[in-house]
């Protein structure tokens, strides 16, 4: 896919969308990423992203993130996540699924981040 096309479908969906390097490291994200965090590009890059990760929902995230990151397979994790327009923390579904090489070496992450807070907060109630 061209570029543009590229970019033009990142900013056309409604979730948080990035891509990451083969070790895991922010390379690219959306548009709606940078407004929802409240951040530049440069200051999520690489790990800085973990800034806007809830503190007691980072570690599963990065054991998570880490797991994939050694087995090469996709993930799922339900995180919080900071709103820079309000300040709160907003639950997320995170998915990650990488592209392989011809010998199944990753080559880039691809992943989106789906505000599931109003669903979680509503099976929370049903407890």
């Amino acid at each position: 896919m061209d570029d543009w096309r590229f970019r033009f479908l990142l900013e056309c969906v409604p979730h948080i969308v990035w891509t990451s390097s083969p070790e895991g490291y922010l390379e690219c994200c959306n548009q709606y990423c940078l407004e929802y965090t409240g951040s530049s590009l440069e200051q999520l890059q690489g790990c800085g992203w973990q800034h806007a990760v809830h503190p007691e929902d980072l570690p599963l995230l990065l054991r998570r993130s880490l797991q994939s990151l050694r087995s090469g397979e996709a993930y799922e994790v339900e995180y919080r996540l900071r709103c820079s327009s309000d300040g709160t923390y907003r639950w997320h579904l995170g998915k990650a699924m990488p592209i392989h090489d011809g010998d199944g070496q990753v080559l880039r992450w691809f992943g989106t981040c789906t505000d599931v807070h109003s669903y979680k907060l509503a099976g929370q109630r049903e407890l």
